[in-house]
């Protein structure tokens, strides 16, 4: 609380006059006690304005198909900012959070130490897809953190597809994305925008230093303060620069050279963070790309199954680009760059983040039993509590080349296939051939479709039960999708679940049958949480006794 008294007085980092509180909460059904979900508190300077009584931003609560027994609502009011220590300090004694006049229940809040978070750079703070307009100087937050995540916080973590549908329902109504920072559900945030001053960081081209404008807010009285700016290229501070603002506007002679910036504006009487910069970079040149059409198109006849001629023509460009400004990749003439991208590929196949595998003529197995290993090393890394295997063509030989060799007993075991065969070599069609194909054609409708897929189901169930083993600590169930339920798939996942953080997921860039034959390309996705619950989704649909090919315990 010291801190936040610290940073409210007049004239530190704002003069702030109100505070408005979005309370976003649940309720569930057949009770009236609401519960915390996400509250922000951002301070304001709006002089002359009353304070506003709470209003609920959607009068129909928002309910969740995926999670039935609940109802969310969303509360907006605004208070004067004498009101928000001795509220603040209620909260933690009662466990009640009453700004609005109704109750709001949270949970075991721990201090999280003070943070600050700048507007947006050439990156993105996760914390501004819930700030509020944190787009000059940057924001103090301080939080009050829900650790336990229990009660109606714990079902958003055992499925994120729920999390997923009430962000997306209340982004309609504010603009906060609370999928994007799901570990502050249960929070208590005050945001303090810094309004004491306007500040801005330019680079002067000719010389590579770093100019500073401050304008000070006409109800603060201007003070020293100190400006720091540094250079980082390849893992080092390749400029830096501190110079202390008498005025509005102060030099930083950073010396020329690569890198991304950051800025910060400091002051040392208050010992307080007044301003900072994401990561960020200026450009040194612009390439001017110019198309232009040609003055005669390509033109090309084809004939099609009947033997009709189609003619298409093609328009062609020719293109130009202009390079205006400085051309240099970086001071070696490029060479650093090209060592640090080798060694980020480096550094990603010992990772296993990015693997190509190009099997030379004649060494095909050898790769293959090379990516089975490195599969079998995933599981082994991430394995603990599932290993999920998504492929089209997936047998059960895959399987024990796979997941069976999963070293933590018990683990969440789950494999899910299209009943595919691998395609083959097709040789060139010709007349006859095609006349003979129409003709078996017919002759296999006689047979259906699903008795086919019975046949390959029952031979992958037999070749699982037949082998030798005494099944410890082994629990994997095997579906297939077949017939009108679900969805069908093309892609090859790896996935890894993880309870209490964000799924991982490789994309195995072929089948596993075939891995490693072939150059393609393992590597990891980014949206594993998103690939974790597309097969999710797949799996519940594929719930019957027909889609279960084996399965123990």
């Amino acid at each position: 609380m010291a801190t936040l008294a610290s940073l409210l007085a007049p004239g530190v980092i704002g003069n702030y006059t109100h505070f408005e509180a979005t309370e976003i909460f649940a309720v569930e059904d057949g009770t009236k006690a609401a519960f915390n979900i996400f509250t922000i508190l951002v301070a304001e300077y709006t002089p002359g304005q009353p304070a506003q009584k709470t209003r609920y931003l959607n009068q129909d609560r928002i309910t969740l198909k995926s999670l039935p027994g609940w109802k969310y609502g969303i509360a907006r009011h605004t208070r004067p900012i004498e009101d928000l220590e001795p509220l603040v300090e209620a909260m933690l004694r009662t466990g009640e959070w009453s700004a609005s006049g109704a109750p709001l229940r949270v949970g075991k809040l721990n201090v999280v130490p003070q943070q600050f978070v700048p507007s947006d750079g050439t990156t993105s703070a996760a914390w501004n897809k819930v700030l509020k307009n944190n787009f000059w100087n940057g924001s103090h937050v301080l939080e009050w953190a829900d650790t336990a995540k229990s009660g109606p916080l714990k079902p958003f973590f055992e499925d994120s597809r729920r999390l997923q549908e009430l962000s997306a329902s209340v982004r309609d109504l504010v603009p906060i994305t609370l999928a994007a920072l799901s570990d502050r559900l249960g929070s208590l945030v005050i945001q303090l925008p810094v309004n004491v001053i306007m500040s801005q960081f330019h680079k002067i081209r000719a010389s590579g230093a770093f100019t500073v404008d401050i304008a000070w807010n006409p109800t603060v009285v201007p003070r020293p303060l100190r400006a720091t700016c540094e250079l980082e290229f390849d893992g080092t501070v390749s400029g830096y620069a501190a110079a202390e603002i008498q005025s509005g506007q102060v030099t930083l002679p950073v010396q020329p050279g690569f890198g991304m910036y950051r800025g910060i504006i400091w002051d040392d009487h208050h010992q307080v963070l007044l301003a900072a910069t994401g990561p960020g970079a200026f450009f040194d040149s612009v390439a001017i790309n110019m198309n232009a059409l040609t003055t005669e198109p390509r033109v090309f006849s084809i004939k099609d199954a009947e033997g009709t001629t189609q003619t298409f023509t093609v328009g062609l460009i020719t293109g130009n680009t202009t390079v205006v400004g400085d051309t240099r990749a970086d001071e070696t003439g490029g060479h650093t760059l090209k060592r640090m991208y080798k060694d980020q590929l480096d550094r990603l196949a010992t990772e296993r983040i990015f693997i190509q595998y190009k099997p030379a003529q004649g060494d095909r197995n050898a790769e293959h039993e090379k990516a089975l290993a490195d599969l079998r090393a995933l599981i082994g890394q991430y394995g603990r509590e599932g290993v999920w295997l998504w492929d089209p063509y997936l047998t059960s030989r895959d399987l024990w080349e796979t997941l069976f060799h999963c070293s933590y007993a018990n683990s969440d075991l789950r494999a899910l296939t299209g009943a595919l065969e691998p395609p083959s070599e097709k040789p060139q069609r010709t007349l006859i051939k095609c006349i003979m194909d129409w003709v078996n054609r017919g002759l296999r409708r006689r047979t259906p479709e699903l008795t086919k897929k019975q046949k390959w189901i029952e031979y992958q169930r037999n070749a699982l039960n037949a082998i030798d083993s005494n099944w410890l600590g082994l629990r994997l169930e095997y579906r297939v999708k077949h017939g009108p339920v679900g969805f069908g798939f093309h892609d090859r996942f790896l996935i890894f679940p993880r309870t209490g953080e964000d799924a991982l997921a490789w994309s195995l860039g072929t089948s596993v049958n075939g891995i490693g034959m072939e150059h393609h390309i393992l590597q990891r996705v980014d949206n594993g949480q998103l690939i974790r619950d597309a097969f999710l989704e797949l799996w519940e649909q594929l719930d019957q006794p027909e889609h279960l090919i084996w399965k123990r315990p």
